[in-house]
């Protein structure tokens, strides 16, 4: 069973593997096409590794072709930028990383240069966009539009299959690792330098906003086809027939469920639900074979952020505290400082309150000790003397004695 199990186990890993590499070489070739049909012929930058071919190639064009007398060269920067990047992603980002990336740092260049080489924006008609020395406004659009939207499905695609397209995606990856700044934050702002490099050294406002507008069709088709497709849905199924409902998940959709007993607020009826997390694109095809077993069922699909765990995207944990970590730190650093500091000087205070109280307290003891004391001896004294003047000066006790009667032996009565 063992045996069995790990087999099965493995053989989904090869096929898992062939599946993502398949999705890479796809992309790679759908974003070689957008740039070798639209935006190199229209010199249009929107980022990425192509716009530093075809800044270098404007400079190159207007000198002499000392390049092994090549008139064009984008096809050769774009190969000699996306090695050294993938070299630094070696030494920086570790081997493993450089091994995922390897697929595409090698099919998104060769690619490029066989279409670019054969032309192949002229082989399927589309050098009418280009027609003169310079294009038209609305020709520019139009292929900054298109290429750009082809180039997002290429990355979009790319990043379906847990890779990527290489090039400036490494640098943004090392900026991840070594900072907190997001992927697609350090992304933008990489093609935006880009842009606007490029309108720098080309001197022309019209390139670089129909620049600007392919990239936005491209952070667009990134939206719609990737992000789309990596979004959570968490089902709740309430039905009589949640075992067949369950079972067609787990082996059908190989999603794990969670089975909760519920009761019914107003039947009181016990009934089970099950709860499943999906991707985003599999909710039709769940929906309607529920729909097929069971009718009656109820259930309900909310959107989730984000999810972490077993099958899903791993917990990441940061090597080093961010940015906004250590500015959150030192303030609560400097915080702590200034209560310490308060209540150092409340103590202080509350001392010195209770010192003054002792001696205040401590100050009437001594005056309350004489009257105590001089009253308490004189009139023991006044008592002690006046039974000796009483028996000093009355003689008239004597007699008393004296008249009493007397016995024969002499004595008085006792």
């Amino acid at each position: 069973m063992g045996t069995e199990l790990r087999r099965k186990i493995s053989k989904s890993k090869v096929l898992g593997e062939i599946k993502n590499i398949v999705f890479v070489v796809l992309g790679c070739s759908i974003l070689a096409f957008a740039d070798a049909a639209f935006l190199t012929p229209g010199n249009i930058i929107s980022g990425g590794v192509v716009s530093v071919g075809i800044i270098c190639q404007y400079y190159y064009a207007q000198g002499a072709h000392w390049l092994f007398g090549l008139t064009d060269i984008n096809d050769v920067v774009v190969t000699i930028v996306q090695a050294i990047l993938w070299i630094i992603g070696w030494f920086t980002l570790g081997k493993k990383f450089s091994l995922n990336t390897l697929v595409a740092s090698i099919t998104y260049p060769l690619i490029y240069a066989l279409l670019f080489r054969f032309n192949i924006g002229g082989v399927l008609g589309l050098d009418a966009l280009f027609e003169g020395t310079k294009a038209g406004t609305a020709e520019l659009m139009l292929a900054g539009i298109f290429g750009g939207a082809l180039a997002g499905a290429g990355v979009a695609i790319s990043y379906l299959g847990n890779g990527s397209t290489g090039g400036f995606d490494i640098v943004s990856f090392i900026i991840a690792k070594y900072s907190e700044m997001k992927q697609d934050v350090s992304g933008f702002l990489i093609d935006a330098s880009l842009i606007l490099v490029g309108m720098i050294c080309m001197r022309d406002a019209i390139q670089g906003l129909v620049g600007i507008l392919a990239a936005l069709s491209c952070a667009v088709a990134v939206q719609y086809i990737y992000v789309n497709a990596d979004t959570f849905v968490i089902v709740d199924i309430l039905s009589d027939q949640y075992e067949e409902i369950q079972e067609y998940i787990h082996k059908d959709m190989d999603h794990a469920t969670t089975v909760i007993d519920t009761i019914g607020g107003y039947t009181g009826e016990k009934r089970k639900m099950i709860r499943v997390v999906i991707y985003q694109v599999e909710t039709a095809e769940l929906r309607s074979k529920i729909a097929e077993i069971d009718p009656k069922a109820f259930v309900s699909f909310t959107q989730a952020k984000t999810i972490n765990g077993e099958g899903f995207e791993p917990f990441i944990v940061p090597k080093k505290p961010g940015l906004h970590r250590s500015h959150r730190e030192n303030h609560e650093a400097q915080y702590d400082e200034e209560r310490m500091a308060e209540e150092a000087r409340d103590n202080a205070k509350k001392q010195k309150s209770s010192q003054k109280a002792n001696a205040l307290a401590q100050k009437p003891a001594p005056s309350a000790a004489k009257p105590s004391t001089t009253p308490a001896t004189k009139p023991a004294e006044k008592v002690t003397e006046k039974p000796s003047e009483k028996t000093t000066q009355n003689p008239a006790e004597k007699p008393a004695v004296a008249n009493e009667p007397i016995t024969k032996d002499g004595k008085g009565a006792a």
